[in-house]
């Protein structure tokens, strides 16, 4: 009886071994998936006008730093497959947004998306860590002082918005804070690739 005991309670021991194996396993899988949807994540390290000429050059692809879509092409199923859910706006549907923030350094992502499921709008929120690098690095005048005066200057409620033409088919937006508190910089909150042609 002894001996049944102890090879019950040794093969709970492994079962709960494999168990707690099988949830590691999927979290660290599961933390790959997040990152097989992004581009090279250390272009969010660069700074300046480094960072601003990149952006810029994936604009002209239909791409922000740190995703492999493309804005006008791109169904957000394929974000759904690597990615999972958004935190906002899964449940939408006809025109919508859909926000993925993934903490602790990672970043935050929007997604437009039109009535046919493909993306037209793709953001790119930066991360709130380390704002020394990446999109919230940047500000108004260090976009001015890398691209020159932007074609067009947008606002809308407390945001000011420079939109640039990296490509017929795309426009590339740094948007910030159309005020900034007295004595500091305004910098870029996020970006933005917008394909009007999409946006149906």
């Amino acid at each position: 009886m002894k001996n049944k005991s102890k090879y019950s309670l040794k093969l709970v021991n492994k079962i709960a071994l494999a168990a707690l194996i099988a949830v590691s396993s999927t979290a660290a899988i599961s933390d790959l998936n997040v990152h097989a949807a992004t581009a090279d994540a250390g272009l969010s390290a660069q700074k300046g006008s480094t960072y601003i000429k990149t952006i810029y050059k994936l604009a002209s692809v239909g791409k922000i730093p740190g995703l492999n879509a493309i804005a006008g092409k791109t169904p957000i199923s394929a974000v759904h497959y690597k990615w999972g859910g958004p935190e906002v706006g899964g449940d939408l549907k006809g025109n919508h947004y859909e926000m993925y923030n993934f903490g602790m350094g990672q970043g935050a992502y929007g997604f437009g998306i039109n009535k046919s499921g493909v993306i037209y709008d793709l953001r790119n929120f930066g991360q709130s860590i380390d704002q020394s690098v990446g999109v919230k690095s940047l500000t108004f005048a260090s976009v001015i002082q890398t691209l020159g005066m932007p074609k067009e200057v947008r606002f809308t409620g407390t945001d000011k918005i420079y939109v640039y033409s990296p490509a017929k088919a795309y426009e590339l937006k740094f948007v910030g804070p159309s005020k900034a508190a007295k004595g500091k910089v305004a910098h870029i909150d996020h970006i933005n690739v917008y394909a009007a042609k999409a946006n149906t």
